[in-house]
């Protein structure tokens, strides 16, 4: 007998394909998220399940799923994954650790660019017919070259994004719980304290996971320390910064401006989460550029999460540790 499994969400078929192989398969093709009530029904009776980022899996989920053994995330993030009540169930969880990092650093700079440059501006600008020639003082932005960056995070993700920018020529110190120093001397980076990042740089990234220790890392008493003419960009999860502490941080004049692909109502560990993005901090158009969470939102970046995806699922169903586990838990292959 096949192993069943259900797929809450499209993924690029090329995954598909490589689970239905193997494996008897409940596909949700749609891009609207369950309800809770109709992940639990079509997962009960599963063996595996690969979710995505509008999946919240808590315990009740875990309990209510009494034969699935395999979570495969489509993604790199698990802050909507109860890995705890996963593991007591004996329920092996595994991410995609490599398949997202270069979509979203390079996301992570074009949001840069977007901002410090006025291109989103720039571009309504000309749409609405106003520009009639060049000017010297049309959308003056900021420069990137030979800025200062901080990087607060300093993962695969923030790593990458350092890369991409030292062809900007640019100054870069970071921020992580763990120093990194054999890349500190590879790529000339100094590790800073959270206030000294704040205060020194020009721009600064977020590039970290969404953990109870993250939560508001950037919020009211943060803000007060960072530098008023810095950028605040935002890559990670929406909690990781207070949104509410940001807007009036830029209505103060204390930031010069935020751009983000994440945001906080999206988060389904945060209980304090909005309906939405705060209708004032979206009302400051010039001094914001968002993007709808399309971090990893290429084609290819798309289809090898869907591969490692797939792969993940498919060699935890065989028995083996895929690598992308990220909890101790053995199951015996499926037969």
């Amino acid at each position: 007998m096949k192993p069943k499994v259900f797929i809450s969400h499209w993924m690029p078929e090329v995954g598909v394909n490589m689970i239905k192989e193997y494996c008897d398969v409940d596909y949700y093709d749609g891009t609207v998220p369950l309800s809770k009530e109709e992940l639990i029904k079509r997962t009960r009776d599963k063996d595996a399940l690969v979710c995505f980022v509008p999946d919240y899996i808590d315990r009740d989920v875990v309990e209510s799923c009494p034969n699935l053994k395999v979570i495969s995330s489509f993604g790199k993030g698990y802050d909507n994954i109860d890995v705890v009540a996963c593991t007591e169930h004996n329920i092996l969880v595994s991410i995609n650790k490599h398949a997202l990092t270069d979509s979203t650093a390079d996301l992570a700079i074009g949001l840069l660019l977007s901002m410090s440059r006025n291109i989103l501006l720039g571009d309504k600008y000309v749409r609405e017919g106003k520009f009639t020639g060049w000017h010297a003082k049309n959308f003056l932005g900021k420069d990137f070259h030979h800025s200062k960056l901080g990087i607060i995070g300093l993962g695969k993700i923030g790593k990458a994004i350092a890369q991409r920018a030292k062809g900007f020529n640019v100054d870069i110190s970071y921020f992580d719980m763990e120093r990194a120093e054999s890349f500190e001397v590879e790529y000339g980076v100094r590790y800073e304290s959270l206030n000294e990042l704040l205060e020194k740089n020009d721009f600064i990234i977020l590039a970290v996971n969404l953990i109870p220790e993250t939560y508001h890392l950037i919020g009211k008493e943060e803000l007060e320390t960072i530098n008023p003419n810095s950028i605040l960009i935002n890559i990670s999860r929406g909690s990781v910064v207070d949104e509410v502490a940001v807007t009036e941080c830029l209505k103060a004049g204390k930031l010069l401006a935020y751009a983000s692909d994440v945001f906080e109502f999206e988060d389904p560990t945060n209980e304090k989460k909005p309906a939405y993005i705060n209708e004032v901090l979206l009302s400051m158009d010039e001094r914001t550029v968002f993007t709808p969470h399309i971090g990893t939102g290429t084609i290819q970046a798309r289809e090898q999460l869907a591969i490692s995806s797939a792969s993940q699922l498919l060699e935890a169903l065989k028995g083996n540790r895929p690598n992308g586990a990220i909890n101790d838990v053995i199951i015996k292959p499926f037969s």
